[in-house]
């Protein structure tokens, strides 16, 4: 019982946040069927074997076993329909407005999350505050002791767990990089730290002697940053863009580093990590969740964009294709090639699951 009390907000968090990323992703691609005149025969959270559904003007709308995606399944798409609302009467560019939808969802979703980011007063997180004109506010930010050595220098000088060090030798804003850097500058000297404790601030001065740490578990508390209010969309579409260059760039070097090297990152991971991470960023508070969504929303939607067989990309790449060629390729073959892809991505689910599982 202890055991799942303890890990139940991270299970809400996790399954709340899978949730809402994928039925975002999967209404973009309903919506624009729907507006573009298709039948939307099922709208799925989750895959197959299923474990509810209800049936609502035309769309079954499910809940399935496997919580790992979601699905929306247009007549006509994957199998020839002579309706002319299935997906394969449609134009080519209402099909490609379909495929697309479901990452620009991901995006504007992303964009969403920056705004409520902003307006919470967080910190950008592919430049500095000062990029958009915000002012990080005094006494914000700071290193939280989270854990202290025995017979180390902090406890020979009664640092206490949940002090917060706001400046080391005068230097405001102090990261654990710079933190490093100071105690190595003086050795055989003394630091002076400001600690927060209750509320209440105080100087504490360490000699450091021959001591190359404080001994302490140090979390880089998040800045509050106050920007122009009604500027904030603006600024949260700029940002939105560089996360998405920045994640474009990374999953590119994962991608080279896969192909050419066959070497898989030890920081990519699969929906064991994504747990062990949220349970991570639940112990250290809505910011860090916040920031963890939006990376994962914009993350999935390049993602799909690759064009890989039975993602979106690959899909929009057989219709630029067809586009080309003034005609469409062979359905039983399209199909192919996607189910075959649809394959070797869950083989390299499990692999990363296997993986992330050996880690834990």
């Amino acid at each position: 019982m202890s055991f799942l009390l303890t890990w139940l907000p991270t299970i809400i968090v996790f399954i709340l946040m899978l949730a809402v990323l994928v039925l975002a992703h999967e209404f973009g691609h309903f919506i624009v069927a729907k507006r573009a005149g298709m039948t939307v025969e099922e709208f799925g959270f989750g895959f197959p074997p299923r474990i509810w559904g209800k049936k609502i003007r035309g769309t079954l709308y499910s809940i399935n076993l496997i919580p790992l995606g979601g699905f929306v399944k247009i007549l006509g798409e994957g199998e020839e329909s002579g309706s002319p609302h299935s997906f394969s009467s449609k134009s080519i560019k209402a099909r490609i407005m379909v495929v697309v939808a479901g990452v620009v969802m991901n995006f504007i979703l992303g964009y969403l999350a920056f705004l409520l980011a902003f307006w919470s007063g967080l910190p950008p997180m592919a430049t500095s505050p000062s990029a958009y004109d915000g002012v990080i506010r005094s006494g914000s930010g700071g290193l939280i002791i989270k854990n202290i050595d025995t017979n180390s220098l902090a406890e020979k000088n009664n640092l206490q767990i949940n002090d917060t060090i706001m400046s080391v030798n005068q230097r405001e804003r102090t990261s654990v990089s710079d933190l490093r850097q100071i105690l190595a500058e003086n050795q055989r000297g003394t630091i002076e730290i400001k600690i927060q404790r209750d509320k209440k601030e105080f100087l504490q001065k360490i000699e450091i002697g021959e001591n190359k740490f404080l001994g302490v578990t140090l979390l880089e508390k998040i800045e509050k940053v106050d920007y122009v209010w009604w500027k904030v969309p603006y600024y949260a579409l700029l940002e939105t863009g560089r996360v998405i260059i920045l994640a474009t760039v990374k999953i590119g070097t994962v991608l080279k580093d896969l192909i050419v090297s066959r070497i898989v990152p030890e920081d990519i991971g699969g929906p064991v990590a994504i747990f062990g991470i949220t349970s991570v960023a639940v112990q250290l508070g809505f910011a860090y969740v916040l920031s963890l969504f939006i990376n994962l929303t914009i993350v999935i939607g390049i993602m799909n964009i690759l064009p890989f067989p039975a993602l979106d990309g690959g899909r929009l790449i057989f219709l630029v294709v067809e586009k080309i060629r003034g005609r469409k390729i062979a359905q039983k073959v399209e199909t192919a090639i996607h189910n075959i892809g649809f394959i070797l991505l869950l083989v390299l689910l499990v692999l990363l699951t296997w993986r992330d599982v050996a880690r834990f």
